[in-house]
């Protein structure tokens, strides 16, 4: 009896075959990776249809919050206004890494 990875390899050597594969969104672009990569592997499906889903874990959250005030800092010029920005980066960076920290003993 065939493995799910052989049928499942079947089916996208078949959709290849009949020109399905090329019907697809994003067909010959580069893949969009996520921010998903601090996921352990074995949760990311899950991560990925809550995403899909319209939830945003708030881990998630915070990286996009880290990128954001980094771009900010980098343009900001008021001096003042950047070390506010830097204090809410670290204070930032510091609550994700316990978070992460604690995500990854879960794991």
């Amino acid at each position: 009896m065939a493995g799910l990875d052989d049928i499942i390899g079947g089916w996208v050597r078949e959709a290849e075959r009949s020109g399905e594969v090329k019907k697809l969104p994003g067909y010959g672009k580069p893949l969009e990776l996520d921010e998903d990569t601090h996921v352990p592997p074995k949760y990311r499906m899950a991560y990925r249809v809550l995403k899909n889903a319209g939830y945003k874990p708030p881990e998630v959250e915070m990286i996009q919050r880290v990128s954001e005030l980094r771009e900010m800092i980098d343009a900001e010029a008021n001096p003042g206004r950047r070390e506010s920005l830097q204090t809410e980066l670290r204070a930032l960076q510091q609550k994700l890494d316990v978070a992460l920290d604690k995500f990854k003993q879960r794991s």
